[in-house]
């Protein structure tokens, strides 16, 4: 039979620092049969600091899954036959296998050069452009949402299309000060998928209307939601490097990883 002990009420006592001594003398909080759960075991699951709130909640939650664990191994002790029961041979094999990966993290982790420069992510782009296919269209735009009527859209606009660094850091000033939103995407690629959700337009129609200027929609309140396209790659294009420069550094390093764990192998078959 399980027995719990009212563990929101230990805690909800230790409110003053979390997780009190009742959590560390040895108590026990749950049981199911003959195994008990004990309060240092459960103090350990609890991290520090939480609120008294959060400590309940996530002991509460322990002792759920731990009393439905014990049940389940009690089921099994029950129904299952002496041979069933044996995982001797499992566990000696997850051992090896659990020793074994940690070795291999270990042994990649002390080797493993993690410094990727951007002419080695230049390299990796050329040699492999096939890779970076765009699925869809990426852009370089501004967006900005401003009245209808106000006397500074002109204003805005010519800035929001300049090239200009200085003009750019007026356009953004000007921004922030009267429109009522400002994005400025023109620094980096970004799918084309953010400008229209922007611009509440559905993708298919943003990217068959997509080129390079303005383009504009009205929200519920009138005011002009502008997007001013500086530029754009279309899909089936390949992507610039910018945009694939984090998806590039992954796999470096994942291919140094592998050659790595190859090496390991070299050397532990030359032991032979």
């Amino acid at each position: 039979m399980n027995k719990l002990v009212p563990i929101a009420a230990v805690l909800l006592l230790c409110a003053c620092n979390a997780i009190g001594s009742l959590l560390h003398d040895g108590e026990v909080v749950a049981s199911v049969g003959e195994n008990k759960l004990y309060s240092t075991e459960l103090a350990g699951y609890i991290p520090s600091g939480v609120s008294p709130e959060d400590s309940t909640r996530l002991a509460d939650s322990y002792i759920e899954a731990w009393t439905r664990d014990m049940r389940f191994i009690e089921l099994a002790e029950k129904e299952l036959s002496k041979e069933e029961k044996d995982v001797t041979r499992e566990l000696e094999e997850y051992k090896r296998t659990l020793l074994r990966y940690r070795y291999e993290q270990k042994y990649i982790n002390q080797r493993l050069d993690t410094a990727i420069t951007a002419g080695q992510v230049e390299e990796y782009y050329k040699a492999h452009k096939e890779m970076f296919r765009l699925a869809a269209p990426v852009v370089k735009a501004r967006f900005a949402v401003i009245p209808e009527k106000s006397t500074h859209l002109g204003a805005l606009k010519k800035l929001m299309s300049a090239d200009e660094t200085e003009d750019i850091i007026v356009s953004d000033s000007l921004a922030y000060v009267y429109a009522a939103r400002y994005t400025d995407f023109g620094g980096r690629w970004t799918d084309a998928s953010a400008i229209s959700a922007e611009l509440n337009m559905d993708t298919k129609s943003f990217q068959n209307n997509l080129h390079k200027g303005f383009m504009q929609t009205k929200d519920a309140d009138g005011n002009l939601m502008l997007a001013y396209i500086n530029e754009f790659v279309k899909a089936g294009d390949t992507a610039p490097v910018e945009y694939c420069d984090d998806r590039i550094r992954d796999i470096i390093l994942s291919n140094r990883k592998q050659a790595l764990s190859a090496a390991l192998e070299q050397e532990l078959m030359k032991e032979k």
